[in-house]
């Protein structure tokens, strides 16, 4: 590690962001200009890890601090698709990183480490880590660190979809409702109404609850890690992790998409 202070704190920008394209330029097809910031205190491998990166056509930065990365994804937020951080660091360990990110940006982060013993590899993948890999890393695990990104969002994407069917549900529901009898057709028909009126408010109490809006706090997320750990990472499927965390209103969606 590299625990001179001449160096600490630095940070790379990509140089393509400080070059001006020329007009008529088309832009490389994806997964060129992949944006990529990398965290490693051990200047050697950093200096590698972007001669490797940028040879994949990624756009990269990187610094050797995780403290200034955390800082630097927070200034820019949306600045970046995917984070590559080494697990032992001085200033910040590298799990407490992948903890902030996931839970602040929601972007996917792949560890890197020479330990490749099985406690610590779990302990990635059960704080949200998509991938770990070991150190020294190789140039073909980087050329398809693209795809983390593609399953991020279309993970995204299908939660939205899911969200919108349900709200669009709701609104043909209050169409039907409003579209009964018009009360001039007998007090029977009114009568009538108002129980269908409190059939769809319960109807739409009952779709409220089965697709809540769940925002992933500290807590939320620590309970989740807590409940991985007990059930081992072969065992830890959601259904079981659900029934471990027994908190009211998560759904086994919620806790199948924060898994991934």
């Amino acid at each position: 590690m590299n625990m001179g202070g001449g160096v600490m704190g630095s940070m790379s920008i990509p140089s393509s962001n400080m070059t001006r394209k020329p007009v008529d330029s088309v832009p490389d097809p994806f997964p060129a200009g992949l944006r990529v910031l990398v965290v490693d205190d051990d200047p050697t491998c950093l200096i590698i890890l972007e001669k490797m990166l940028r040879t994949c056509r990624y756009d990269v930065t990187k610094t050797n601090r995780a403290e200034v990365a955390l800082t630097f994804l927070r200034e820019n937020r949306n600045g970046f698709d995917i984070v590559i951080s080494d697990v032992h660091m001085p200033d910040m360990d590298g799990f407490k990183l992948l903890e902030h990110v996931g839970l602040e940006m929601d972007l996917p982060v792949i560890m890197m480490s020479a330990d490749d013993s099985n406690n610590v590899v779990m302990k990635g993948v059960t704080h949200g880590a998509c991938d770990y890999l070991i150190k020294p890393v190789r140039i073909e695990a980087l050329k398809n660190i693209w795809q983390h990104v593609i399953r991020k969002k279309k993970n995204e994407l299908k939660d939205v979809e899911q969200s919108s069917s349900w709200d669009e549900g709701d609104r043909e529901q209050k169409q039907d409702d409003s579209a009964l009898s018009p009360a001039n057709e007998g007090s029977w028909k009114s009568s009538k109404r108002k129980g269908e009126d409190e059939d769809s408010d319960d109807r739409d109490d009952t779709t409220t609850l089965k697709k809540p809006r769940v925002v992933w706090s500290v807590e939320l997320h620590q309970q989740f890690v807590a409940a991985v750990n007990q059930l081992g990472i072969e065992k830890a499927v959601p259904k079981k992790i659900l029934e471990m965390m027994n908190v009211p209103g998560l759904t086994r969606e919620n806790v199948a998409s924060h898994l991934q």
